[in-house]
């Protein structure tokens, strides 16, 4: 069962002013906190059962308009969250990826049929492009609902891919100053255009790749998948540990069609399964290519994460504006616990123990719990009725005259 929650978290107390000064009024710095508190520490993610959990709230239509009406903008909220990310990390790789939510109403935005890869079969919901910042912790930072060209969500018939999507992140991100130094992608995000985008960022790329690429070897075109058996013919592989797990890997420069020379990277794991990976870093030797690519799996924990934990599962709004709201600040909302999770003493206890990311929410609740403890002694009897009344009536609105906050 779900603690009431009478006070917000130090550390929501604490980031939030950071904040402050991108708000017209004082109600909307309080939806704020509860919506940075809830995403973290409620079950259910939806507006109705985040504003419930806490003790003295008012009615749910309250937090619905700040996330659907009110005139904050997102690009602001996304830069103080960049310049946040910017103090605790010096340089990091930025993850590109997708991922589907599965749905079931027909009226939410964006919603339509999408192939999934993982589960080999079509399934109606969002699929959202996002990108991950990958450094000491994990940090999501950017999330676009991707429109098919014939979507009836896509009134201004402006198509954009994907592909599209992530070169607009890029940009933004670098506009932004985010500290970083890499981009880490999968063979679905690899080609020409977006690779050629990165490098006129200024900025170094990895990405797995397809063995129906075409490289030059001895004058003429060959299919990569040719290639990587003339090299497991002929080449002697280095014994590479990452972790506990061990890989036979080899480089090789080469010059791949539509996109120019190439370090490429063969790689088995132990039970003999091969990877080829591209990088346009020619100096970087099968350890730099193998670990930075290791940091792509980031972005699946933050969609693990992101799904469940941080209410993208649970959105049920019918407005691009809407969803796009929500997705910022759900995102804020993980970013505002990691870097608070670094920068407390309590990380190094968390670290011993695993460093699961249910510790970081279970450390937060312990907070909830003396918050609680600590209250009883010092309020009055009506007080507790409505802390009572959080727990066995968590959607009736306890405050009647400020329910029009």
């Amino acid at each position: 069962m779900e603690l009431p929650i009478i006070e917000f978290p130090s550390y929501i107390e604490e980031m939030s002013t950071d904040f402050i000064h991108l708000f017209q009024q004082e109600r909307q710095v309080t939806h704020f906190k509860r919506l940075m508190t809830g995403f973290v520490l409620a079950e259910k993610k939806t507006l109705a059962h985040i504003n419930s959990l806490f003790t003295f709230h008012t009615n749910q239509s309250n937090l619905n308009r700040f996330v659907t009406r009110a005139d904050w903008d997102i690009n602001q909220i996304n830069q103080v969250k960049i310049n946040m990310i910017n103090e605790i990390e010096k340089d990091g790789i930025v993850v590109l990826d997708d991922y589907i939510v599965e749905k079931y109403g027909t009226e939410l935005y964006g919603v339509d049929w999408h192939h999934d890869h993982s589960k080999g079969r079509r399934i109606w919901g969002l699929q959202i492009a996002d990108c991950v910042y990958s450094g000491k912790g994990i940090y999501p930072l950017l999330s676009t609902v991707y429109l098919k060209k014939k979507s009836r969500w896509n009134s201004t018939n402006l198509f954009r891919s994907k592909i599209e999507i992530q070169k607009n992140h890029l940009t933004t991100l670098i506009q932004m100053n985010l500290q970083f130094s890499c981009v880490v992608m999968d063979k679905w995000y690899f080609c020409k255009d977006l690779v050629c985008h990165i490098e006129r960022l200024g900025k170094d790329w990895i990405a797995q790749t397809k063995l129906n690429r075409r490289v030059k070897s001895k004058r003429r075109w060959i299919p990569l998948e040719q290639f990587v058996n003339q090299m497991i013919n002929t080449e002697r592989f280095k014994v590479i540990h990452l972790g506990d797990d061990m890989y036979l890997m080899k480089t090789c420069k080469v010059k791949m069609r539509g996109i120019g020379y190439v370090q490429l990277l063969l790689s088995f794991d132990e039970n003999g399964n091969s990877n080829v990976y591209v990088t346009n870093r020619l100096d970087w030797n099968e350890l730099n290519i193998a670990t930075r690519y290791l940091r792509r799996w980031d972005i699946e924990v933050w969609h693990r994460e992101g799904k469940g934990r941080y209410g993208i599962e649970d959105c049920q709004l019918r407005s691009n504006d809407g969803v796009s709201k929500h997705l910022t600040l759900s995102t804020l909302a993980a970013t505002l616990l990691e870097i608070a999770s670094l920068l407390s003493p309590v990380y190094a206890t968390l670290q011993k123990q695993g460093w699961i990311p249910e510790m970081k929410h279970r450390w937060i609740l312990t907070e909830l719990v003396g918050q609680l403890i600590s209250s009883t002694h010092k309020i009055e009897d009506m007080e507790v009725k409505r802390i009572v009344d959080g727990i066995l009536c968590p959607y009736k609105s306890t405050i009647n005259h400020t329910q029009n906050q």
